[in-house]
């Protein structure tokens, strides 16, 4: 992405992912019997030379950090969605 121009699609993508990857793991605590409204925080890091994606989801009583680097986060091979997947269960995890 150093030599992109940051558009307001791009923009609008990230903002999906990041959306599609919050309601999974709410889904997931509400399936394992946690039934509360998920917190969420971000911490943006634009491109992959700035270091990771950091999203914070909150239950009432627990935390879990997602880390993920841009470029894993706006991806659609299969390794890609193989590393959101791993980060959703892991959060679902340590909320449930």
């Amino acid at each position: 992405m150093a030599n992109e121009e940051f558009t307001l699609e791009m923009a609008r993508a990230f903002h999906e992912c990041m959306a599609t990857i919050i309601d999974e793991v709410q889904q997931g605590i509400w399936q394992a019997g946690q039934h509360e409204l998920l917190g969420y925080d971000t911490d943006v890091g634009f491109g992959q030379q700035r270091g990771l994606q950091t999203l914070v989801l909150k239950t009432s009583h627990r935390s879990s950090y997602l880390r993920l680097h841009w470029d894993t986060i706006m991806g659609d091979t299969k390794e890609e969605l193989a590393r959101v997947d791993d980060a959703v269960r892991q959060a679902i995890n340590a909320l449930s």
